[in-house]
């Protein structure tokens, strides 16, 4: 279950970023898959919710640095607080 998600959700955050502009509509869009991580997660154990977001949160960290662009970057980034706040 938690690759599935791990793959469900790096996949929409990474499309976000790319598909993103200077406008910010990304950002309700975010706002909408982060709730959806959150609610999906409650079905894991404690352990597999803080390695799931871990995980993310690495890739992600790579992911960042890939993009000059600010907008993209900031989708990443909003996406990396997100995983390490829990």
């Amino acid at each position: 279950m938690a690759a599935m998600l791990y793959g469900r959700y790096h996949g929409q955050i990474l499309g976000l970023a790319i598909r993103s502009a200077a406008d910010g509509r990304w950002k309700a869009k975010l706002r909408e898959i982060l709730a959806e991580f959150d609610n999906d997660c409650r079905d894991l154990s404690a352990s597999c919710d803080r390695l799931l977001r871990h995980e993310l949160a690495i890739q992600i960290e790579q992911e960042v640095l890939r993009f000059a662009d600010p907008n993209k970057q900031a989708v990443l980034m909003i996406a990396l607080k997100h995983f390490h706040s829990f």
